[in-house]
């Protein structure tokens, strides 16, 4: 009889301890929602005391550029076509900034480069190649649509230029 309360007991606490941890589990998790929304919307209040609006749907902020190799060309922008022979055996793909820190970046580059716009409209993913002796490179980029053109975007070092 007393060992089979305490196999109770231990199970019991076993169940309790259970529920603490899928608790404390549930708690980060709206944690990080909420910490990634208050950082998405300080992003877009950075580009708003730039002068830059931007609708939170606009912007990708979960990247469709992480895809298997076999697909790779499809997202090579068309302003940077493969070689013919495409491409090959050895190419490095550059690994990709945050989407809040690229928006910093844009409204940064903006300014430096006198960009006059006030809204983003659109905004593409997408590969720029470049080919380095044996090997391809892939650099991701953002392709920004504003009411003042067309602006590329280095997702890779935060450059700003207007054409590629």
């Amino acid at each position: 009889m007393e060992r089979s309360k305490v196999k109770l007991t231990v199970i019991f606490l076993l169940i309790v301890l259970d529920l603490c941890l899928l608790g404390i589990v549930a708690y980060q998790n709206h944690s990080a929602r909420v910490y990634e929304q208050v950082t998405r919307d300080q992003a877009l209040l950075f580009l708003e005391n730039h002068g830059i609006h931007a609708a939170e749907e606009t912007i990708p902020w979960e990247t469709a550029l992480e895809v298997p190799a076999k697909k790779l060309p499809e997202y090579i922008l068309p302003e940077t076509p493969l070689p013919a022979a495409g491409l090959g055996e050895s190419y490095e793909v550059r690994t990709m900034r945050r989407p809040e820190t690229l928006l910093a970046d844009f409204a940064r580059g903006a300014d430096r480069l006198n960009v006059r716009c006030t809204e983003l409209t659109a905004v593409t993913e997408g590969y720029a190649y470049v080919a380095q002796a044996d090997r391809a490179v892939l650099t991701p980029v953002w392709v920004l649509e504003t009411d003042g053109g067309t602006y590329y975007l280095d997702c890779y070092d935060g450059t700003l230029r207007q054409s590629l």
